[in-house]
């Protein structure tokens, strides 16, 4: 019993001997915290320190040129290593929309080796390449999860077929040229202008071949007088000069003609409007020769 008592009396002694822990900070920590707290520290271990380091790093990098060429070789073998991962190699192109001479252009302009690795291609030089081509109106280039290369295509539309000299082009809606033909009668199923400026008109020769809709089937061609005026030109050599302003009232009313009175099954060579006020009637030679006869019967002399 004596000895227990002794063994609780010296474990008591014990911990009330034992050192308590200062909660206050040491002197050095204390000093630390004080200068962290100035103004002008923080300043300078966040973001000037940063900024001296890696200057210095730079510095070194370009005075040592076994540094700089061991820091290329490594930036050289980590991309190497990425770009060789199969997860990033094209394997293939895919056009989903588009006729097949255009995506023969496709593939003769952006002339990529495949395989290759998607960080070996400039998706935006692609796109832009592609939209560069006169008959596309829009391009968008992305990389699919099957290893494609996708270049989606919004192409243009020919509207019309014009004849610039010796040059004949296929035009969208708006003038901007599709594509190059070598005859006509590649697209013969579109209305043809000619001249120099008639891409320019194209808005004015969509509603004159409109307003033409009831001689659709006897019309060849607007052709684009002076870059300012349209002639009509009919089969059977017929020509409807139109004026420079006011041409859709003028070719309507040779419509409303046309309508009523035959006007252009007539023996007419040209069918003058350029003067509203004083439309003017060619005959053909056939019309003329046959008017002289009359005339020389009916009076006995030649006219």
């Amino acid at each position: 019993m004596s000895t227990l008592v002794a063994t609780r009396k010296s474990t008591q002694v014990v911990a009330l001997s034992a050192p308590r822990r200062d909660p206050a900070p040491s002197k050095m920590k204390y000093r630390l915290q004080r200068l962290w707290l100035r103004k002008y520290v923080r300043p300078v271990v966040q973001i000037w320190l940063p900024v001296l380091g890696i200057a210095l790093f730079v510095w070194l990098l370009g005075s040592n040129d076994a540094l700089r060429g061991a820091v290329q070789q490594k930036i050289d073998d980590v991309r190497a290593s990425v770009a060789a991962r199969p997860e990033l190699t094209i394997e293939s192109i895919d056009i989903p929309v588009g006729s097949v001479d255009l995506v023969r252009q496709i593939d003769g302009v952006i002339d990529l080796a495949l395989p290759v690795s998607a960080l070996d291609v400039d998706l935006e030089a692609v796109r832009q390449v592609v939209q560069n081509l006169s008959a596309v109106k829009s391009a968008m280039v992305h990389l699919s999860n099957t290893g494609q290369l996708v270049i989606t295509i919004e192409e243009r539309i020919p509207k019309m077929v014009w004849r610039n000299g010796n040059r004949i082009f296929l035009l969208d809606e708006t003038g901007i040229r599709v594509a190059e033909v070598p005859r006509r009668a590649v697209r013969f199923d579109l209305p043809l202008v000619i001249g120099g400026g008639a891409d320019m008109a194209i808005d004015e020769a969509q509603a004159l071949f409109d307003m033409a809709a009831p001689l659709e089937e006897r019309i060849r061609a607007l052709v684009r007088v002076g870059e300012r005026r349209w002639d009509v030109v009919l089969d059977g050599d017929q020509v409807v000069k139109l004026p420079e302003f006011g041409a859709e009232d003028a070719l309507r009313r040779i419509v409303d003609m046309q309508n009523t009175q035959q006007i252009m099954d007539w023996n007419l060579s040209i069918i003058d409007m350029r003067d509203p006020n004083r439309p003017l009637i060619r005959l053909n030679d056939d019309a003329l020769e046959a008017l002289r006869k009359q005339r020389n019967s009916t009076y006995g002399e030649p006219v």
